[in-house]
């Protein structure tokens, strides 16, 4: 059954609203006001995106395949995403316009390793205001970023030594910080 056949949900959500439908002009003038300029602002990231980032990831791709990285491009609705997978990690470059004035072109890079079997996965977002255009080196220099991000990420920090239990600190007081041992 379709929703609009239920006549009684019908009435009952169109009684709900009558109070709130006259919509004061002021307002009804700031939302015309915002639509035209959320074009601008579609405007400015599509221009972005073809001028600047498009180029600059097929140029990414190209290095990729190349080098035999294999990697997944997917775009879905306004959102371009490149993922990398490696040997025991992947990371992902999302590329998106956001905010629901769509103000601002959004970028994350996400990075997830199973090495050792745990599970670790890091968000690096960073934004731009699209009511002005977006200069075409910051694609260039979000994906420098996310290459960087990604290349660090693979090397990990030796673990941290384990301390037998009784030596290094001792705690006297249990209300304060821990206490260095004296030597004898």
């Amino acid at each position: 059954m379709s929703l609009l056949n239920d006549k009684n949900f019908l009435k009952w959500w169109l009684t709900r609203l009558e109070p709130f439908v006259d919509v004061p002009e002021p307002k009804l003038a700031a939302e015309r006001e915002a639509v035209e300029r959320m074009q601008e602002f579609n405007n400015n990231y599509q221009t972005f995106l073809q001028q600047a980032v498009i180029p600059a990831v097929d140029q990414l791709i190209k290095l990729m395949a190349a080098n035999r990285v294999v990697h997944r491009v997917t775009t879905w609705g306004n959102q371009l995403s490149v993922r990398i997978h490696l040997q025991w990690r992947w990371a992902e470059l999302i590329i998106s316009q956001s905010h629901e004035d769509a103000v601002t072109f959004e970028h994350h890079i996400i990075t997830e390793g199973d090495r050792r079997g745990d599970d670790q996965s890091e968000d690096h977002s960073h934004q731009y205001d699209l009511r002005d255009p977006v200069p075409a080196e910051v694609a260039n220099y979000e994906l420098m970023f996310f290459m960087t991000r990604l290349a660090m990420d693979l090397v990990e920090p030796p673990p941290e030594p384990e301390l037998p239990p009784g030596e290094g600190e001792e705690d006297d007081d249990e209300d304060g910080p821990p206490k260095p041992k004296k030597k004898k």
